[in-house]
C-alpha cells in the first residue's frame, strides 16, 4: 500500500471570477508533518477546506485516504481533525458541554492528551463559553482538535491568539503526535518555530507555491537586512543602505557584506539594539512580491463551530 495520504494535482479554487488557488501539486506521505507558511489572503485556508470537503474545488484533482473530499467528506473527516484559522466554538455552552460534544464525533480519543491539555490550559469548564477570552476559546478548540486519534490533523493557525509559552508548549505536543506517527499540516505564520518541526516547508504565495529556490535567494537577502536601534548622535556607517525606518525607531538596512562585521564598525555605544539573521515573515513576503506579477488572491470566510467539530452539522 503507498504511504502517499494526501495527493494535489493541479487544483484551482476560484470565486465567480476570482482566482484563489493556481495548479497546486502536492504528495504529502503518512507520518509527516508538513509546514504550510504564507501571509494573510495566499490561499493557506482555502486549501485546508479544499481538503476536508468544506469548500469545493474549481478544478484538479484532491485525493485523502484514497477519497475524493467532493464525494467522500464525512468519510474523511472520520479519519481527520481539522482546525480552522477562525475558529468557532458555540458560546452558549459550557466549555465542558462543548467539548463531550465536539468529541463525540471520534470513536477513539488520546484520554492521557485529554489530560494534559486541561491540566495545562487550566480552562474554566463549568463556565459557558461566551465568557472565554480568545486566547481561552482557542485552548478549547485546540483540545478538540488533538484529543481525537486519528491518522491525520489539519490545522491553520493553531497558535493563533496563544501567548509564547503555550506556543512553546503546542510545539511539544505535535512533536509527540508526530513520532506516533500522525501526518499533521500546519499552518502558521511563525516561520522560525514551523521549521523546528516540519519535514519539509511550503510557502504560499498569491495561491502558487513559491519555488524552492526562490524561496532561498529571498531568505539569503534577508539575512543581511539586520534591524537595529541607534542611540541619540549617532548615524549609519559606510558598507549598508537603509531600507526602511520603521514607526518604532527602527532601522532595517541592508548590509554589503556580512552584517555582523558590519555591525562591528559602529563606535561602542551607538547599537542600543540590533537584530540579525531573522526571517519574519511580513519581509519575506515583501521580497517575494518585488518579482511577483500575478495580482492579490486570497479570500477570507469564517467557519462554524460544527466544522471546528469535525461534524456536518
Amino acid at each position: 500500500m503507498s504511504d502517499e495520504l494526501i495527493r494535489i494535482a493541479g487544483l484551482q479554487k476560484s470565486y465567480d471570477q476570482h482566482e484563489v488557488l493556481h495548479d497546486i501539486n502536492l504528495s504529502i506521505h503518512r507520518g509527516q508533518l508538513l509546514g504550510l507558511i504564507g501571509p494573510n489572503g495566499a490561499g493557506k485556508s482555502t486549501l485546508l477546506r479544499c481538503l476536508v470537503g468544506l469548500v469545493q474545488r474549481s478544478g484538479g484533482e484532491l485525493s485523502l485516504f484514497g477519497r475524493d473530499p467532493a464525494t467522500h467528506s464525512l468519510q474523511i473527516r472520520r479519519q481527520a481533525c481539522y482546525l480552522p484559522g477562525e475558529t468557532g466554538v458555540y458560546h452558549q455552552m459550557t466549555g465542558a458541554r462543548f467539548l463531550k460534544f465536539a468529541l463525540g464525533f471520534y470513536a477513539k480519543q488520546s484520554l492521557q492528551l485529554k489530560e494534559r491539555l486541561l491540566e495545562q490550559f487550566q480552562l474554566p469548564l463549568n463556565q459557558k463559553v461566551r465568557s472565554y477570552s480568545a486566547g481561552m476559546k482557542q485552548k478549547l478548540a485546540l483540545i478538540a482538535t488533538l484529543v481525537p486519534d486519528v491518522a491525520l490533523y489539519l490545522l491553520d493557525e493553531p497558535d493563533r491568539g496563544l501567548d509564547a509559552s503555550v506556543r512553546f508548549y503546542l510545539r511539544d505536543v505535535l512533536r509527540t503526535l508526530k513520532d506516533q506517527g500522525k501526518t499533521i499540516v500546519l499552518s502558521s505564520h511563525h516561520l522560525s518555530e514551523v521549521e523546528t518541526l516540519a519535514d519539509r516547508l511550503e510557502f504560499l504565495l498569491n495561491g502558487r507555491f513559491v519555488s524552492n529556490e526562490r524561496l532561498q535567494r529571498a531568505r539569503a537577502q534577508l539575512r543581511r537586512q539586520p534591524r537595529i536601534r541607534l542611540r541619540s548622535g549617532h548615524t549609519l556607517p559606510d558598507g549598508a543602505k537603509l531600507i526602511r525606518t520603521e514607526p518604532d525607531g527602527i532601522l532595517v538596512v541592508e548590509t554589503d557584506n556580512d552584517p555582523m562585521q558590519w555591525l562591528q564598525s559602529f563606535p561602542q555605544g551607538a547599537v542600543a539594539s540590533a537584530e540579525v539573521g531573522v526571517d519574519r515573515l511580513e519581509d519575506l513576503y515583501q521580497l517575494l512580491l518585488q518579482d511577483e506579477v500575478t495580482p492579490h488572491c486570497g479570500v477570507g470566510d469564517q467557519t462554524s463551530a460544527a466544522e471546528v467539530a469535525g461534524g456536518d452539522a
